[in-house]
């Protein structure tokens, strides 16, 4: 059974780590194993050795969570966001009395800590509302003619990094597959591809919309053109930036940021990302195995994930009540961060409510089961 609640704990971990919003250091402490993961992280030898078996299987489920059900999650996410972000708000609730246990193991809360959670309440609120402000850094707009026949395209170029390519996989009712377009005018062609992967998972079409020419967008361009489609369809934006010394540095300070991020509770890593503009970029890497981007990711994640839990343990051992005030703060905002909209007297509550319970008593019911870690 503890093997399994590792694995468990791992995939879903896994899983609020590519979302952006959802914070997969909550995840943690939600499932009362937020000390044995930092330490792990941390490469403290001693923890990694006294929680070995434990560290091996929530690695499973972490890399089980992020690849094989990263479509999973989307979809749910896509199809039904009210009731999947309620079951993550019960999570969250359901895990405070944990939180609190884990905080008043030596001591008592003292009226000085409501400093931290309020500090804590209104980082998270903060970059909550930066998120739903923050501009897409590659938009599709689409806008069809009196008739509903002619749909008029037009892609931007958001950021300030140079596109070097880009195009579009159509999907209709989003499922992804081949379509009969009629690109009436504007600087672009039909082109049939072969996706071994894509097709291995169901996610590519042969049939893409692509520029014709180099397919290069300067930061701040954007380009036209119309064609004949049907409803239902989508167009899903695919790209890649100019790689340079400077993207390069961005990319891994920006996977730096993320990864330290990641294991905060109630800050998103993949927010950090998308706040920093780098987020659809290594998403598409790790889809098109782009080593120029991976690298430097993956070097500034590891530096982030070691550095920060060495920081963290560090405030822990000698500020713990502190911390732990501050990660109730962290996870109160993170309420906000995740509310969904959509609430009203219809179905989707009324599942997310259900939802919400379920989450509520998952997370309530693993916690008390499970020790607090001194």
């Amino acid at each position: 059974m503890k093997n399994l609640l590792g694995i468990l704990y791992g995939a879903v971990f896994g899983i609020a780590n590519i979302i952006p919003g959802v914070s997969g250091g909550t995840m943690l402490v939600t499932f009362g194993c937020y000390d044995k993961v930092c330490g792990a992280l941390a490469l403290d030898i001693k923890e990694i050795k006294k929680n070995l078996r434990f560290l091996i299987f929530f690695a499973i489920g972490a890399a089980f969570g992020i690849v094989g059900f990263s479509n999973v999650i989307t979809l749910l996410f896509d199809k039904f966001p009210t009731e999947t972000y309620m079951f993550f708000i019960g999570l969250i609730l359901g895990s405070i009395p944990l939180i609190i246990r884990n905080a008043t193991v030596k001591e008592k809360f003292r009226p000085f800590c409501a400093v931290p959670f309020l500090v804590a309440l209104g980082v998270v609120v903060g970059l909550a509302v930066l998120e739903k402000g923050s501009a897409d850094p590659f938009p599709v707009i689409t806008a069809r003619d009196n008739n509903g026949t002619v749909l008029t395209v037009t892609v931007q170029n958001n950021s300030s990094q140079d596109i070097t390519s880009w195009w579009l996989e159509p999907e209709w009712d989003g499922e992804a597959r081949d379509l009969d377009l009629d690109i009436i005018s504007g600087h672009v062609i039909k082109e049939a591809r072969e996706s071994t992967i894509g097709k291995l998972f169901g996610k590519a079409p042969d049939t893409v919309i692509v520029p014709d020419g180099s397919g290069e967008l300067k930061a701040g361009e954007k380009v036209s053109f119309t064609l004949s489609a049907g409803d239902g369809l989508t167009l899903e934006p695919k790209y890649s930036y100019r790689i340079t010394p400077f993207f390069i540095i961005t990319i891994a300070l920006a996977s730096f940021a993320a990864a330290v991020a990641m294991i905060i509770p109630g800050v998103s890593g993949s927010f950090i990302m998308v706040l920093l503009g780098t987020y659809a970029t290594v998403i598409s890497a790790v889809k098109d195995f782009n080593f120029a981007v991976l690298i430097p990711a993956a070097v500034g994640i590891l530096l982030g994930l070691v550095l920060g839990a060495r920081l963290i343990r560090l405030l822990l051992k000698k500020y713990r009540l502190m911390v732990f005030s501050a990660i109730l703060g962290l996870c109160a905002g993170s309420l906000y961060a995740i509310l969904p909209e959509g609430f009203g007297l219809n179905v989707h509550t009324a599942v997310g409510a259900a939802a919400l319970i379920a989450g509520g008593a998952l997370s309530f019911f693993i916690g008390k089961n499970t020790k607090a870690e001194e």
